[in-house]
């Protein structure tokens, strides 16, 4: 269902963006509470919150529901009533929904790496490696998704991926490289398994908050010698290419620092 361009600040929803950002609510939910384990407390400060923000917009909030479902059902409502939604509160939901979500992110964050590779395509996989990239709100400058179906939301502005988790594929003899799997920026050096929805990372001169673990899809399946993707998934393991909104445009250059801000 699509929507006249909806501006929340620097960041623009348009076609299908809003609704499946409602949609999908209660997936960015668990993608923020993934190894992460928020007390029960903190999940429930987390729901009310947001309960705030989504339930003008959904028509309806059963808070006797538990945390994940109860985010899940407010978001799903308000894509369903996506048409009739006023745009000063849709704007404000869009807007606020993100604090209430990073508040569930606990542990140690990574550290510092290093930008060891930055790619882009005119749509599709693999990507080509470039030197350097100019990084707006948008993505990358010059790249594109060949489908915005599940792709493109400004909290899908940038996909990144370790690595050192793509060198260990590759030396266990799948075929695959740094920019096969969509990645636009390849680090090496973090604990990758820290590097999860709500930490906020500085990439050259280019500031982002990871917003969701990117899903792998069977275009990816070429990269795997027995075409099994799904070692990509965040829910088989800490292996997962992440999704992120930039806060900070900039300049990215291959080699440049990479670090995580506290």
């Amino acid at each position: 269902m699509a929507r006249p361009v909806v501006m929340v600040d620097h960041w623009t929803y348009e076609g299908t963006d809003a609704h499946r950002t409602l949609l999908h609510l209660g997936d960015l939910w668990l993608h923020h509470v993934h190894s992460s384990s928020p007390s029960s407390e903190l999940q429930l400060r987390s729901a009310d919150e947001l309960a705030a923000l989504f339930a003008p917009l959904a028509g309806t909030d059963d808070p006797s529901l538990a945390p994940q479902q109860r985010v899940k059902l407010l978001g799903e409502r308000a894509a369903g009533r996506i048409d009739e939604l006023d745009d000063d509160m849709l704007v404000r939901a869009l807007r606020g929904m993100w604090a209430p979500l990073a508040a569930l992110t606990t542990g140690t964050l990574p550290t510092e790496g290093i930008v060891t590779g930055l790619f882009l395509s005119d749509g599709g996989v693999p990507k080509s490696a470039v030197d350097d990239v100019e990084v707006g709100y948008r993505g990358v400058s010059g790249d594109r998704q060949a489908s915005r179906a599940h792709h493109g939301r400004p909290w899908q502005a940038l996909c990144i991926w370790s690595a050192d988790i793509v060198a260990e594929f590759a030396a266990q003899g799948h075929p695959i490289r740094p920019g096969s799997a969509g990645e636009n920026v390849s680090v090496r050096g973090f604990d990758w398994s820290m590097v999860r929805p709500g930490v906020r990372v500085t990439l050259g001169t280019a500031t982002v908050t990871i917003a969701a673990y990117a899903i792998p899809c069977h275009k990816n399946a070429r990269w795997f010698a027995d075409g099994d993707y799904e070692r990509m998934s965040h829910q088989r393991d800490s292996r997962s290419r992440v999704y992120a909104r930039v806060d900070v445009p900039g300049r990215i250059t291959a080699g440049d620092r990479a670090h995580s801000l506290g």
